[in-house]
C-alpha cells in the first residue's frame, strides 16, 4: 500500500497500534458516497492573527505517486479556540488545486484592518517551478492562486512577510545564471503587482533557502544560506528604503558549514537568528545569534544544543516580549525528536531543551518544527512525525505551553481527502 496516501481505516490502525504513545488520538467521521483518505504531511507552517485565531499550512499527499498527478498540494486548517478543535474534517481545504508538486508553505497575516492571510509557495504545474501566492478574502476564503515568478525560469523556496503598511515582501532563490540568487520582490497594493526582482545575495556561489523578517520600524532582514566563500555560511543583508537597496551581505555563522537558517524579528526590534553548523567533533549543533541595533552587528554565536555527536537540523525561532524560542530535530539515532528551548532575557541565555515529540526511533523521526505565540504568550507548536508510516514524510502534530515547561499532549492533525 502506498505510504502517502493513506485510507483513514489504515491511518487509525497504525494509531491504534502505535497506541503507546502518548498522542492524543482522533476518531475520524465518515463521509458517505465517497471514500476519505489522510494524506502524508510535509513542511507545516503556522502563524495566527490579531484575534489568536491559529492558521495552518502543510503540503500533502493528494494522490499516490502511480496517479502521475498530483503530486502534493498546499492544505489548509484552522482553529478559533487555541488549538482545542481544528476544521480539519470531514475534508481539509486543498488551496493549490495544482497538477503538479505544490511546497513549502510560507504564511503572513496582516495586524491592522480587515484580516488577510497571505501564502506563498513553490510549484511545478506548468512544468518549470515557480511561485505562487495565496490571499484570503474574508473568513480564510482564498483567492485562486497566482503565479508572481516574473520570468520562465524556475523559483523555489518562497517566503514572505508584511510590514505595517501591509506591503508584501517576499523572497525567493532562483537559478538565472551558473548558479543559484536570492531575490526579492514586493508589493504595495496586496500582491496585485509587484517590483522587479532585486538580486539580495550578489554571491559568487550558490545562495539558496532565504528567509525574510520585518522589524517594528518597516526595515527588512533577509538571511540565506552561501557557499561563495568555498564553505556553506549564513548570510545577512537589511534593506531600510522598503527593498530598493540591501546592505552589503555579512557573514553571521561561525566556521564550520552552516545551514538551514530561520530569522524572526522581536517586538522590541531584535533581530533573532538560528541555523544549524558542523563543529569540530563534525556533529551538527543549533545556533543562535541576536542584533540589538537594527542589524549593523550581531552577538558571538551561542550553540544551544551542544550535544556531542548531535546531528541537528530544521533550527526555527520564534519571539514574543523578551521571550524567545528556539526549536530543532537532533536526528542522531539515540534521539531522533524534536526540542524547544526557552529564553526569557532575549536570548542572552536558554533553558535545558524539553522534548515534544514521541518519535518511534527505529521507525522514523520528528522534524519540521513550527511555532508561533499568540496574544496571551502560549507558544502553538507543530511537527512531522515520519515514525507512524515508517517513511520520511509523516504526519502533523501540535501542542501548546504556556511556560516552555509543561506541553499538552500531542494531538493528530490530519489533512483529510475525498478521492
Amino acid at each position: 500500500m502506498n505510504k502517502r496516501f493513506i485510507l483513514i481505516f489504515f491511518t487509525l490502525a497504525l494509531i491504534v497500534m502505535a497506541g503507546a504513545l502518548p498522542y492524543r488520538q482522533i476518531i475520524v467521521p465518515v463521509v458517505e458516497a465517497q471514500i476519505p483518505g489522510a494524506g502524508a504531511q510535509r513542511a507545516p507552517s503556522i502563524n495566527i492573527d490579531r484575534t489568536d485565531r491559529l492558521l495552518l499550512m502543510m503540503s500533502t499527499a493528494t494522490k499516490p505517486p502511480s496517479a502521475g498527478t498530483p503530486g502534493s498540494q498546499i492544505f489548509f486548517t484552522q482553529s478559533t479556540n487555541g488549538g482545542l478543535n481544528w476544521d480539519n474534517f470531514p475534508v481539509t481545504r486543498n488551496l493549490s488545486n495544482s497538477n503538479g508538486e505544490a511546497f513549502g508553505p510560507s504564511v503572513a497575516v496582516n495586524r491592522v484592518g480587515k484580516v488577510h492571510i497571505y501564502i506563498t509557495y513553490h510549484d511545478n504545474r506548468n512544468g518549470t517551478t515557480q511561485v505562487y501566492l495565496l490571499r484570503s478574502l474574508k473568513n480564510a476564503k482564498f483567492k485562486k492562486a497566482r503565479n508572481i515568478t516574473p520570468n520562465d525560469g524556475g523559483a523555489f523556496a518562497p517566503r514572505i512577510a508584511l510590514d505595517s503598511a501591509e506591503s508584501l515582501n517576499i523572497v525567493w532563490y532562483d537559478l538565472p545564471a551558473a548558479h543559484r540568487r536570492v531575490v526579492f520582490t514586493r508589493s504595495t497594493d496586496l500582491g496585485d503587482t509587484f517590483t522587479e526582482l532585486v538580486d539580495v545575495s550578489r554571491s559568487a556561489g550558490n545562495a539558496f533557502d532565504p528567509e525574510i523578517a520585518v522589524d517594528p520600524n518597516d526595515n527588512i532582514h533577509v538571511i540565506w544560506q552561501d557557499e561563495g566563500s568555498g564553505i556553506s555560511a549564513i548570510m545577512y543583508a537589511r534593506s531600510t528604503d522598503g527593498g530598493n537597496t540591501f546592505s552589503e551581505p555579512k557573514k553571521i555563522s561561525g566556521a564550520g558549514a552552516a545551514a538551514e537558517p530561520q530569522i524572526k524579528t522581536s517586538s522590541s526590534g531584535q533581530i533573532n537568528v538560528v541555523w544549524n553548523e558542523v563543529v569540530e567533533d563534525g556533529s551538527s549543533q543549533a545556533f543562535f545569534s541576536r542584533s540589538t541595533d537594527g542589524g549593523d552587528s550581531f552577538v558571538t554565536p551561542l550553540n544551544l544544543s551542544n550535544n556531542p555527536g548531535a546531528d541537528i537540523h530544521k533550527t526555527v525561532v520564534t519571539a514574543f516580549e523578551n521571550v524567545v524560542y528556539v526549536a530543532y530535530n537532533n536526528d542522531e539515532d539515540r534521539s531522533r525528536q524534536a526540542y524547544v528551548l526557552k529564553s526569557s532575557d532575549n536570548g542572552q541565555s536558554f533553558g535545558d531543551p524539553v522534548q515534544i515529540s514521541n518519535a518511534t526511533r527505529n521507525r522514523g523521526r520528528a522534524h519540521s518544527v513550527s511555532m508561533a505565540v499568540d496574544s496571551t504568550g502560549t507558544l502553538h507548536v507543530t511537527w512531522i512525525d515520519s515514525s507512524i508510516l515508517g517513511n520520511d514524510e509523516g504526519l502533523l502534530f501540535y501542542s501548546r505551553t504556556s511556560n516552555g515547561r509543561n506541553y499538552t499532549v500531542p494531538q493528530q492533525i490530519l489533512a483529510i481527502v475525498i478521492g
